[in-house]
């Protein structure tokens, strides 16, 4: 959310799909596979709450750690990322002083990890995310909520039914 920002392109750039957003249209130019626009026609946000909550679900098949139903845990910690980031946005200035605090130790802790994973750890930072979020199941499912189409490529791989890429959450794997 760049308020700076009034234009957009997205598509194919080095096999991975992008979006770009700019401060003005000057240098636009056509190119086969690419879309742009103003901000005004982006689609409008999903509610924080809701984001959480699907991507937290997407990961209940990791909680037992690195598995045949788990196998990358890059792309398993970077979904965590991702679900943590949407739950301190929606949480923010609504919940108490404790609360909050319990995510961003989570979130603090996932980071960590994320710079230095181990199969050994990853047991334990699922356990810790899963209990915050199953703490919170009753908050998260009584905020607003609304459908989404997974086939929908400008969602990110969570809303879709994918846990995130390796390195963000609109990779296409």
């Amino acid at each position: 959310q760049l308020e700076e920002c009034t234009q957009w392109s997205y598509g194919e750039q080095d096999g991975t799909r992008k979006c770009f957003f700019r401060k003005s249209d000057a240098g636009r130019e056509q190119a086969d596979g690419w879309v742009s626009g103003a901000k005004a026609c982006a689609p409008p946000g999903l509610p924080d709450a809701f984001v959480a909550l699907t991507a937290s679900q997407l990961l209940v098949a990791c909680d037992g750690g690195k598995s045949d139903a788990c196998p990358d845990m890059a792309r398993a910690v970077t979904t965590w990322k991702f679900a943590i980031k949407h739950l301190k946005r929606a949480t923010d200035g609504k919940l108490d002083a404790s609360t909050i605090n319990f995510i961003s130790q989570v979130s603090g802790d996932t980071d960590a990890f994320a710079a230095q994973m181990s199969e050994e750890n990853f047991p334990v930072i699922a356990a810790n995310n899963r209990q915050v979020f199953q703490a919170l199941n009753g908050w998260l499912m009584s905020q607003p909520q609304t459908q989404v189409d997974p086939n929908d490529a400008s969602l990110p791989g969570p809303l879709r039914g994918k846990l995130c890429g390796p390195s963000h959450c609109y990779e296409e794997l």
